[in-house]
């Protein structure tokens, strides 16, 4: 092969090798389209493999258990003429990009946001997991995690644009139909957002599709949670948020004895 060639498929490789490790990072990092569970902690490598823990022991009741993934290798090889060394291993590239990721039900992805943890889930409803954690705390009243503290069921994600929020507010208030009282619960964390450019709008959002539903700041029966992490928007409904010690888990175990 000549010199010029050597040198493309080189290049060619390099290429390939840096797009695969930003696909990589891209997997392991919150992003839109996600949803899951948005934790906090005061330790957060004990706090992600408490959230295991716990998450993995209630889908187990509520779903049976997940069978573990298994990787399916061909037993049929193709004997090719390879060129060289670099041709083989660019098509390996190619082939680990294409490749379908198999999906956890619980994974931790970096949220960059110190104390934020957020599980991604495959699970369809993220708050009916989250209500089985909180019924069996509140019914054993034993402590089940020691560094994992809040943990708030996330439907949806999306980019941390105001238009983009709005949106998915929309698609999230008929979760919030047959309750009188409601709140709006909006942090913004590492980025230029204001609380103020959410707040009006998503009360409107929910005042047009419930007229008869009324704020309460105190006591409300159903919250829409919009959490801002960076470049990220995390959103979900929680019911009674008071009630329920703001979805601390050390603090129901205290309330509850």
């Amino acid at each position: 092969m000549s010199e010029a060639g050597n040198k493309r498929k080189a290049k060619d490789k390099a290429f390939y090798i840096k797009s695969a490790k930003q696909a990589r990072k891209s997997a392991n990092e919150l992003g839109p389209g996600q949803k899951g569970f948005l934790c906090t902690s005061n330790r957060e490598r004990d706090g992600v493999r408490e959230a295991y823990n716990i998450l993995n022991e209630h889908a187990d009741i509520l779903y049976g258990s997940q069978e573990p993934n298994k990787d399916v290798e061909s037993t049929e090889v193709k004997k090719e003429e390879i060129e060289d060394e670099l041709t083989k291993e660019m098509d390996e590239l190619k082939k680990k990009q294409a490749a379908p990721v198999s999906e956890r039900r619980f994974q931790s992805v970096m949220t960059n946001i110190k104390g934020c943890i957020f599980i991604r889930s495959t699970l369809e409803n993220p708050s009916e997991v989250v209500d089985a954690i909180i019924s069996d705390i509140e019914k054993k009243k034993q402590q089940t995690t020691k560094f994992l503290l809040r943990m708030l069921p996330i439907q949806i994600t999306c980019k941390s644009v105001k238009e983009d929020i709005l949106k998915a507010a929309e698609t999230l208030v008929d979760k919030m139909a047959n309750h009188k009282t409601f709140s709006l619960l909006i942090k913004i964390r590492n980025h230029n957002l204001k609380r103020d450019d959410l707040i009006v709008p998503i009360a409107e959002i929910v005042a047009k599709k419930f007229p008869e539903m009324k704020v309460d700041l105190d006591n409300p029966e159903i919250s829409m949670v919009v959490e801002v992490l960076r470049a990220t928007c995390c959103l979900g409904v929680v019911t009674n948020y008071s009630g329920r010690a703001k979805y601390n888990l050390l603090e129901i175990t205290q309330k509850a004895k």
